[in-house]
């Protein structure tokens, strides 16, 4: 649920997500007013299918301007069991695309003079810890300080079932932690401030959180393939969630629990639909010019409310990705050129903020570069032995690193073993597999091994 930046942060935390990005930086505008249209849709096919030929698309985009189909096309497998294709009309979970949903709600609410932005958040929920300080502001632009509900280990283990939480549980995982600074002094992307957002919400509105945004955005944009509680959603588009797949290898992952994502990352929708949101954002059909304009100017750290603003070719890019276990979306809009991305994944992917970027600087004629598909290099022996040993996890279970004739391997406790192969120093990958592993070797510490698969990291020490 969240993007790779500070963003995504992201960018952070995680929804771990969150959701993390670079903004691609240029000097020149350009425009995209006389586009060869065939040209384009061949060349953003080119570009999706390099992503995807190193297994990091898998899903469907759609590309407009003004109002006109550029391209929409879909790759990769809705089931991949039943070999079920991902279609245009498939329904994907968005993870942290669903903040700005929320934020588009209590600036509504903000519009109908229900509340100010301004507000301390203890007006509504009176008996938060520090709430006279802290604003809607500070947690609409992640500046409150609060702690992430994601470094909580019982709520993480609780998003991988189907348990039903209550509102007063939820906020048990971060309500009484201390503040990581004051608010306002910092950007730090957290889910727990939306989760607070949706709670003002439903007090507002007296509506649930899901009832109140379909009575405010969902239906009044036509949006009727969008819902919130994924895991009971029936349909003939429902896309299984993937933590990695290829055309060789496909592992699925649990669909993470609604009631503890809520307003920070629990909403699914289609490409037609999020079209439609786009439009509704474009046109003011829910808040006005001047308060959309306000809620899309950066704050700390390039992020409004709900929402982050780059600077991309000299154009203001509003834009917002999401990325869980199984899912990412990616949600872009160029105001000025009537222009929007969006591209969804039932795939965890943290390179779809990059596809897209690589999308527009197609589109504005800018240079761009394509993934490639690692290469193994060979290292020396000395570097190989010295990544050599037992690495300690935090859980007390232990890793293997062994050395084998010329060769490094990783076994996880009693697991097979599995050969790592070098992408440069200290730097490792698995072979059709997205796990990164890396060794961090510093004077006067103990050695340390990193090993990253989509949205995981764990740390070991060196015994």
């Amino acid at each position: 649920m969240r993007r790779q930046s500070a963003i995504l942060v992201l960018l952070c935390s995680i929804f771990v997500f969150s959701i993390f990005c670079s903004p691609l930086k240029a000097q020149t505008e350009t425009s995209i007013s006389t586009i060869d249209q065939e040209k384009k849709k061949q060349e953003i096919d080119s570009i999706i299918r390099a992503y995807a030929a190193v297994n990091k698309f898998n899903g469907t985009a759609l590309v407009r301007y003004q109002n006109k189909i550029i391209f929409e096309k879909s790759y990769g497998w809705q089931n991949a069991e039943k070999k079920i294709p991902n279609r245009n009309e498939s329904v994907y979970q968005i993870a942290s695309l669903t903040k700005s949903f929320t934020a588009l709600m209590i600036i509504k609410l903000g519009e109908e003079g229900k509340l100010s932005v301004h507000d301390p958040i203890s007006k509504f929920i009176p008996d938060y810890p520090r709430g006279n300080e802290i604003t809607i502001e500070h947690l609409l632009t992640h500046t409150s300080g609060i702690y992430e509900a994601l470094r909580n280990k019982e709520y993480f283990r609780l998003l991988h079932t189907g348990e039903i939480i209550t509102k007063n549980k939820e906020l048990s995982f971060f309500k009484n932690e201390p503040l990581d600074f004051e608010p306002g002094t910092q950007f730090s992307y957290t889910n727990s401030g939306y989760i607070l957002l949706g709670i003002i919400i439903e007090k507002v509105t007296g509506l649930s959180y899901e009832d109140a945004v379909r009575k405010i955005i969902l239906n009044p944009l036509k949006m009727t393939h969008t819902g919130f509680n994924y895991l009971t959603l029936k349909s003939s588009y429902k896309t299984v969630p993937y933590s990695y797949i290829s055309k060789t290898k496909q592992e699925k992952t649990e669909i993470w629990n609604s009631t503890l994502t809520g307003p920070a990352g629990q909403i699914y929708s289609t490409a037609d639909d999020l079209y439609n949101y786009y439009k509704g954002l474009r046109d003011y059909k829910i808040v006005s010019k001047e308060t959309f304009k306000k809620a899309t100017t950066p704050f700390l750290s390039g992020y409004g409310y709900g929402w982050f603003i780059d600077d991309l070719y000299g154009k203001k890019l509003i834009n917002h990705g999401g990325n869980i276990e199984g899912s990412t979306s990616y949600f872009a809009m160029l105001p000025e050129e009537n222009l929007s991305i969006i591209l969804l994944n039932n795939i965890t992917s943290k390179k779809l903020e990059k596809a897209g970027n690589t999308i527009l600087a197609a589109l504005l004629e800018q240079p761009y570069t394509l993934p490639q598909p690692k290469k193994e290099v060979t290292l020396n022996t000395d570097l190989l032995k010295k990544c050599a040993g037992n690495y300690k996890l935090a859980d007390d279970s232990i890793i293997h690193i062994l050395y084998e004739n010329g060769q490094l391997f990783i076994q996880n406790n009693k697991d097979p073993k599995v050969r790592l192969l070098a992408e440069k120093e200290n730097e490792f990958f698995l072979q059709d597999d997205d796990t990164e592993i890396s060794f961090i070797f510093k004077k006067g510490e103990k050695d340390v091994v990193m090993i990253k698969k989509g949205l995981s990291s764990k740390t070991a020490e060196k015994l």
